[in-house]
């Protein structure tokens, strides 16, 4: 039986140990899928680790659960995995909890994500995940295999690992890593007690998507009278996130995503996904006072005791201007596992994308192309695969898609004619 590491004990590492367990539940040979995780089950979601205050609703439609779509992903066997995963979904959750009714009659309304969170680890003890209390903290390639040193405890070795999780936070040149002025996507939310005060302030948030609109609303909702919050943004101005059917499909079934050309791809994920306020966010702003959106990239910080300067570039104009307090909300960084890699892992993944950008190489089953053992990039496979699976919108065909590899099958499934699909269109 091979061994699948997930790094990481969130949504997509939930939804694959799910997954492997339903495939057992129908005749499947599934891999064992190890967790790797040094906190709690879920834990980036309860307002406990940063990143959310766990108070805010969840971005995407709870039904997209860890096992949206339920795809026919596996041939005659596809039925049955797909009753197998019913027992793991969002509405089975609320059923337990005698729930079910009154979040119909509410509207459906959108969890929060500590809600979010029970969820998540009632289906990981329900799948009887297999978790690892450590943290990785190096990642070699022996021969076929994957040798990850972690910490504390011995190394995993796995015939493939996934990387999940936020990277550390993106920073802006000169911002301090410890300022009681200066905060980031994650430190923002640890500190949020603190930031309830007395008097005006004015304040700078730099970026332009979800966790930006966050932390927005989140200081307007704290502030006092008269305070004021900018919303610095390199886009020049603020836009929310197109969620016609049309968009929103593209997220549920990216199989035709590939024959779309690279330009436009790129163009609909900077319309859809990145750099954009969600229209639940923009509700919000809408109905607030107290913000204003600058156009402009922060290309410099300077913190002291009693304000935080940040340097703004637009164009051929600089400025300097002070803030009370600055959270820099620029996103995360995806490529972080690259400091886990030893130097056979380097040399592998570099004779893999030489040429090219890890972006465009990301395979259907979300791997690496041509590199050995595999190393599936979920957070990098929305160029190539489809946007879905960078987030939490189709956890169900993202582990379908990995899963499938250690999972050999007679005849074609949709995944094989998929790839297909996929390598016609590159010729």
């Amino acid at each position: 039986m091979p061994t699948l590491a997930v790094i990481g004990a969130g949504p997509k590492g939930i939804a694959i140990a799910a997954k492997a367990r339903a495939l057992t539940a129908a005749g499947l040979p599934g891999p064992r899928v190890v967790l790797i995780e040094p906190g709690p089950v879920a834990g980036n979601w309860t307002g406990h680790q940063g990143y959310t205050s766990g108070l805010l609703p969840l971005g995407t439609p709870p039904e997209k659960d860890i096992g949206y779509p339920y795809a026919d992903s596996w041939g005659p066997r596809s039925a049955a995995v797909t009753a197998a995963m019913a027992d793991y979904s969002w509405q089975r959750h609320l059923i337990a909890h005698r729930s079910y009714a009154d979040w119909v009659d509410r509207g459906r309304l959108r969890p929060t994500h500590r809600q979010w969170s029970y969820y998540l680890r009632e289906a990981a003890e329900l799948a009887e995940a297999e978790v690892v209390a450590a943290t990785a903290v190096g990642l070699e390639a022996d021969g076929e295999r994957w040798r990850m040193a972690v910490d504390p405890g011995e190394p995993v070795w796995a015939d493939g690992v996934v990387i999940t999780g936020a990277g550390p936070p993106i920073r802006v040149h000169g911002q301090p890593h410890k300022h009681p002025r200066v905060l980031d996507g994650r430190s923002y939310w640890l500190a949020g007690p603190s930031l309830t005060g007395h008097v005006a302030m004015n304040a700078c948030v730099i970026g332009s998507g979800e966790t930006a609109a966050s932390v927005v609303s989140s200081l307007l909702g704290k502030s006092r009278k008269r305070s004021v919050v900018d919303v610095l943004t390199s886009r020049g101005v603020l836009y929310s996130r197109g969620e016609s059917h049309e968009e929103n499909r593209w997220y549920s079934d990216p199989g035709d995503w590939p024959s779309l050309a690279e330009a436009h791809r790129r163009e609909f994920l900077a319309r859809t996904d990145r750099g954009v306020f969600s229209q639940q966010a923009e509700a919000v702003l809408n109905a607030s006072r107290g913000y204003r959106v600058l156009a402009g990239r922060a290309v410099a910080i300077d913190a002291g005791d009693q304000q935080v300067v940040v340097t703004i570039e637009y164009g051929d104009e600089r400025e300097r201007v002070a803030y009370d307090l600055v959270v820099v909300a620029v996103g995360f960084h995806a490529r972080w596992f690259e400091t886990l890699l030893g130097g056979e892992a380097r040399r592998r993944l570099g004779h893999a994308t030489a040429g090219t950008g890890l972006e465009r190489r990301i395979d259907v089953d979300l791997s690496v192309a041509g590199l050995s053992p595999p190393l599936h990039l979920p957070v990098l496979a929305g160029l190539a695969q489809g946007p879905g699976f960078p987030n939490l919108s189709c956890l169900g065909l993202l582990s379908d898609r990995i899963l499938r590899r250690y999972v050999p099958l007679g005849a074609a499934d949709r995944i094989d004619q998929e790839r297909g699909t996929r390598d016609r269109s590159a010729r």
